[in-house]
């Protein structure tokens, strides 16, 4: 029982070293006009701990936009049980077109109009 209590307030420290307020959606699709810019995943590291080496000025240009990151939050993972820190993932639409783009692990349909 001790040890199970531990563990969750070890989960919990974690995850408040990011802003557990910010709850990070994860999108399959978006539409968007040029110029918009929408949170589209999170970047998650090692359950219950932020992801290393993220740069806050760090961009991705796609076919129709630019990838970004944005401010640290948690994002719900099936793969860690519940959530856990991670940094936004922000898309921002640049000229009109459809593509799909991969972030974290995750395909996104994109439209720009």
């Amino acid at each position: 029982m001790f040890y199970k209590l531990l563990f969750t307030f070890i989960m919990l420290g974690s995850v408040a070293l990011a802003d557990s307020n910010n709850q990070i959606p994860t999108h399959r699709s978006v539409k968007l006009t040029v110029g918009e810019s929408v949170v589209v995943n999170g970047y998650r590291g090692e359950c219950g701990k932020r992801p290393t080496n993220v740069d806050p000025n760090r961009t991705r240009d796609t076919k129709y936009g630019t990838l970004s990151n944005g401010k640290w939050g948690v994002v719900k993972s099936r793969t860690c049980g519940g959530w856990t820190p991670a940094v936004e993932v922000i898309f921002t639409a640049r000229k009109k077109g459809r593509e799909t783009i991969e972030v974290a692990g995750t395909k996104i349909k994109v439209a720009v109009r």
